[in-house]
């Protein structure tokens, strides 16, 4: 897998819809799966606020709104039962 990185806002609204939730449980499965070509950083409010955590995925200018740590994967191209089954 190529080296991918996950920019998660980390402002006021965001936090609202669980950006910290979702960061966590980002790094978590990278942990637990030794994704090291994932790179998960916090970064400051991208002024994109509701409708779910803005994210950025491999510094893009498109940011996608987002409420689950699965959306994420999916937009990574990992599948969540991939997953899962890992961690079983």
């Amino acid at each position: 897998m190529r080296e991918q990185n996950v920019e998660i806002c980390r402002g006021p609204g965001c936090k609202a819809w669980s950006s910290d939730r979702i960061a966590r449980e980002l790094l978590e499965i990278r942990e637990a799966q030794n994704l090291d070509e994932i790179s998960v950083c916090r970064i400051p409010c991208m002024n994109v606020c509701g409708s779910g955590a803005s994210v950025r995925v491999n510094s893009t200018r498109k940011i996608v709104k987002l409420k689950e740590a699965g959306d994420v994967l999916n937009a990574l191209g990992i599948r969540k039962a991939e997953v899962v089954a890992h961690l079983a």
